[in-house]
């Protein structure tokens, strides 16, 4: 995560222990624990300093993604699934997967 102070100065921290309402951190380059509590939506410092708080997931999950995000080759969906069906076997064995239909150019290939 990255914590971003009011003077635009940028430091790395990583988690120790929190929830949604206060958080404790190291500050990468610092061997103490440093805590940030949430009042009123707005995280805070210590030193009773704003700060905005970055979480390393939050930037892909604001992603809009598109259906082109997800598309691949009909080959790389075939050997993708052979893999996951089979891990163990050799490369020269495959898994039949039926071929996309005629009008089709690309495979969607969705996992959950």
């Amino acid at each position: 995560m990255t914590i971003t102070y009011a003077n635009g100065q940028k430091i790395k921290a990583a988690l120790v222990v929190g929830d949604n309402k206060w958080m404790r951190l190291v500050l990468a380059g610092s061997d103490d624990v440093t805590e940030f509590t949430q009042i009123n939506g707005t995280w805070v410092s210590e030193d009773c300093e704003a700060v905005q708080i970055e979480f390393g997931w939050s930037g892909r999950a604001n992603h809009e993604h598109e259906e082109s995000d997800f598309v691949c080759s009909h080959e790389l969906a075939v050997e993708l699934i052979r893999l996951l069906l089979n891990p163990e076997e050799d490369e020269d064995v495959s898994t039949p997967i039926p071929s996309p239909s005629s009008d089709s150019t690309a495979t969607r290939l969705m996992v959950a």
